[in-house]
């Protein structure tokens, strides 16, 4: 799978190719580079790239390539050009340089030199009367920092070349070069941690690649590629490494292997470790950085030293130094919790016994700054150790968060109120409460409150009231979930959990109701109550709910603004955060039309998503194949629509008029319309029967979109009930198209517009352009049609019914169009009728008029008019 490095695309080196072509042609002034770079960054690629396509035909390249061995031999590197042995050794340079330089068919030669600080001194004068008497450009390549013949280093101290410093690669640029050597896009957060290990080396990349390649810890999940587990160092790779670091006194080698076993460490702790004499030779020798803030924290100098000598190092001789790291950072004054972190998780990997108190509070920072799996891990160790509730509590959230949810039952099962004071009940009760909605198992959510309640005073079941507010919050029953939430709030000695759960739950109920103008107070209350250590991460949960009813309503903007928010705070937080609020990201740029974006964030928790089953699977999965769906990409839709399928068993029965409505677009973007139709009314009527208004407005806005004309009535009775800019274009889209009114139709659309929602001011636009066309206004259709497809474009190539319809002017009626768009995907007569609910010969009776309007004889001829696309048939299909 992975290409030699010659073919590895050359990303984020176009200013390099530029100047360096430059340089060559004579238009940068100066008769050749240097380009000069730490090991593995690609300078020799960039060179040899460039000189390459320099007017191939009219230039010649030359190449010279300087190694430690050809340096014990004058002119090494130029043996090639060396013909004779004259007695003067001034003849012999004169000679090599008449032969580099001499070119057939009146050609021009580019010299290249690869490693010039390795030349050889009569080599190094070579290159420098190349560029000194100009007899040639010359594009010379440098390792930064290692000593070089005094004729090369004169070649930028006097100016006569250029000299440019090659940088690593970007962690975009990086992800760039991965994502086109293996063919597909690699999930976010390995992505990151590549770079973080390589650091845009080229070189370094292209090894460790290889290796989890072939080692299997790097695979391919649908579209996006996963690495799990810990990377090796292969010999190839710890070689070049080992070449690079040198052999290293036993005291500096102990200043690395201790940075590699706990970096960073301030520079007196690694003073108190090793030695100062080791610590300077290691700075000295490039091994290690020391920073300039106050605790001058030292780290390794490229994170694949640390890997190296890992590699090496025994598992005994690692966990020993851990432990001697975790003493001495025990003995420090206390620096805050990411110490306390870094201490807990030492000892557990060293030969000291773990102390249950140092990982529950450990567990407590990891959770509070969001890290949950370490989190876990860390409160998983503590209750090994002997911990008790606080550590326990927290792993049964840690591992409810992660979608670990039958673990988390089984875990908070085992606490028993009697052991437990009156909060503490609560609190359990909430967890394992959200554990069984998510599982969707309403009976033992029942059970359990009802132990919680028989165990505690009749003045704390506020907490128990918030619980239920979240079941039917969840469960679609937004009045009683508003009744439920707000009672509970008003109750005395509600927990800080409880108080979330019912916020939460009435930003989802209030933005369900269409009551979304309501929101922004509680939504402040939620956030400000999840700012403590604690419930930082409920913070997330509220964002969700937040930017969902926002979204709905059509405050597209703001929802966009709060889930920015979010994802730029929790930036740097691995595992489930991250893929939270990729998931926010994604949702917000759908609604905004942006569907490239959307596919971006939405595909990167795609390889996460089995573990995060209930909200995280459902909600990601609705949004990823709508995106799809309106993208045109039915196969890529149906494929996801079937995974989304296996998560009925869950609960959340508040997002099935979503689900309807993410099947509609699916079959429309198989053009089964009226099936397509079909699901979103039912959608609608769910919503209606749960008073969810603002999903009903959702989903007959989704009907009107996909052609339906009998949805104006009720989004006018919605208009009038239903807060948010959404309800009001809705109606008056519908109301337009009931009545072939394509002004009103381009209004609707610029209502969209204004609203941030380009895809439904693109349908809209597309039906103005079509209702214009059935006028006779050839003129204003096209108006309409040239702003539907602006619109499209803006949303980064957007494929719908009614774009594809205004797109593709016709005779052929709507139905027509359906049947034939059935018919092309390979579907009989039989079938059609069958999904269509109509008679065999009714779908004939259609194909055969839609024949004759068309003048096309075979359902393949037909469909391809329709599609734009050929079946692969030698001979087109009858009609029949």
């Amino acid at each position: 799978m992975v290409s030699t490095a010659d073919r590895w695309p050359l990303v984020g080196r176009e200013e390099e190719l530029h100047l360096i072509n430059a340089t060559i042609t004579g238009t940068g002034g100066q008769g050749g580079i240097v380009i000069a770079g730490p090991a593995g960054v690609g300078k020799s690629r960039l060179a040899r790239e460039a000189i390459s396509h320099v007017r191939p035909g009219r230039w010649i390249p030359r190449w010279a390539r300087a190694t430690a061995s050809a340096r014990v031999l004058p002119l090494g590197a130029f043996a090639e050009w060396v013909t004779d042995t004259p007695s003067d050794p001034l003849l012999v340079v004169r000679g090599v340089i008449d032969n580099l330089i001499t070119a057939p068919n009146a050609a021009k030669i580019a010299v290249g030199v690869d490693d010039a600080h390795l030349l050889d001194d009569q080599s190094a004068f070579v290159v420098l009367q190349l560029a000194q008497r100009r007899l040639a450009p010359v594009v010379v390549t440098v390792r930064t920092g290692e000593p070089a013949p005094d004729a090369v280093t004169a070649l930028w101290k006097d100016e006569h070349l250029q000299r440019v410093e090659l940088q690593p690669l970007s962690e975009d640029e990086t992800t760039q070069v991965v994502t086109a050597v293996l063919g597909g896009r690699l999930e976010t957060a390995a992505a990151h941690r590549l770079w973080s290990l390589t650091r845009g080396n080229t070189l370094y990349l292209r090894h460790l690649l290889e290796q989890e390649l072939a080692s299997g810890r790097l695979t391919r999940n649908r579209a996006i590629w996963e690495w799990t587990g810990n990377p090796t160092i292969s010999a190839g790779l710890a070689d070049l490494i080992s070449t690079q670091i040198g052999t290293l006194p036993a005291d500096v080698g102990a200043v690395v292997d201790a940075l590699a076993a706990a970096e960073p460490l301030t520079e007196q702790m690694l003073v108190d470790l090793t030695s100062a004499d080791a610590v300077q030779a290691a700075h000295s020798a490039g091994l290690i950085t020391i920073d300039g803030s106050v605790q001058h924290a030292a780290r390794l100098a490229h994170p694949m030293y640390g890997e190296a000598r890992r590699a090496e190092t025994t598992p005994l001789r690692l966990r020993r130094l851990r432990g001697h790291i975790a003493t001495a950072l025990a003995s420090a004054p206390d620096s805050g919790p990411r110490d306390l972190v870094r201490r807990a998780v030492l000892t557990l990997e060293s030969n000291l016994t773990p102390d249950p108190t140092l990982l529950t509070n450990a567990a407590v920072a990891a959770w509070s700054s969001l890290d949950l799996d370490l989190a876990e891990r860390l409160a998983h160790a503590a209750i090994a150790g002997g911990a008790g509730y606080e550590a326990t509590f927290l792993r049964g959230g840690a591992l409810g968060a992660l979608g670990r949810i039958d673990e988390a039952v089984d875990l908070l099962a085992q606490l028993t109120v009697e052991d437990l004071t009156d909060d503490q009940v609560l609190d359990v009760a909430a967890l394992r409460a959200s554990n069984f909605v998510i599982l969707n198992r309403s009976e033992e959510v029942g059970l359990v409150l009802l132990e919680a309640s028989a165990a505690t005073p009749t003045n704390l079941h506020g907490s128990l009231i918030a619980c239920r507010a979240l079941v039917h919050a969840f469960e679609g029953r937004p009045r009683d979930a508003v009744v439920a939430a707000q009672r509970a709030l008003q109750s005395p000695n509600l927990t800080n959990v409880c108080e979330l759960l019912a916020l939460a739950s009435l930003v989802v109920a209030l933005g369900d109701l269409g009551k979304a103008d309501q929101i922004a107070p509680i939504a402040d209350r939620g956030y400000g109550a999840a700012h403590s250590a604690l419930l930082a991460f409920y913070r997330v949960i509220l964002c969700d709910c937040h930017t969902r009813s926002l979204r709905l309503a059509g405050y597209v903007s703001e929802a966009n603004a709060v889930a920015t928010q979010t994802f730029d705070a929790v930036a740097d937080v691995p595992g489930w955060v991250h893929v939270m609020s990729d998931l926010l990201m994604g949702q917000a740029a759908l609604a905004a039309g942006r569907l490239n974006e959307a596919r971006r964030h939405l595909e990167q928790t795609l390889s996460p998503a089995p573990k995060f089953l209930g909200y995280g699977g459902v909600a990601w999965l609705c949004a990823l194949v709508q995106v799809r769906a309106m993208s045109g990409d039915h196969a890529a839709a149906v494929t996801i629509l079937q995974h989304l399928d296996s998560l009925s068993r869950m609960g959340f029965a508040y997002l099935t008029p979503e689900y309807h409505a993410t099947r509609a677009w699916v079959a429309a973007a198989g053009g089964a319309l009226t099936q397509a139709i079909e699901h979103a009314h039912q959608g609608a009527e769910h919503a209606r029967a749960h008073h969810q208004y603002a999903q009903e407005v959702m989903c007959l806005h989704t009907a009107t979109r996909l052609g339906d004309t009998t949805t104006a009535h009720r989004l006018r009775e919605l208009a009038e009930q239903v807060d948010g800019p959404r309800a009001p274009a809705a109606a008056r889209h519908a109301t337009a198209l009931a009545a072939a009114d394509p002004d009103g139709l381009l209004d609707a659309s610029h209502q969209f517009e204004n609203m941030g929602d380009p895809l439904a001011a693109m349908d809209a636009a597309a039906h103005a352009a079509t209702t214009h066309r059935h006028h006779g206004h050839n003129g204003s259709a096209l108006t309409a049609a040239a702003r539907a497809q602006h619109l499209a474009d803006t949303c980064g190539g957007a494929s719908t019914p009614a774009l594809r319809e205004a797109q593709q002017p016709s005779p052929l009626t709507a139905r027509q169009r359906e049947i034939i768009t059935l018919a092309a995907q390979g579907l009989t007569n039989k079938q059609i009728a069958e999904r269509m609910t109509l008679s065999v010969r009714t779908i004939e009776g259609h194909l055969h008029r839609a024949a004759l309007k068309t003048g096309v004889s075979s359902r393949d001829d037909l469909g391809t008019l329709v599609t734009g696309h050929q079946r692969p048939h030698d001979h087109g299909h009858q009609l029949e």
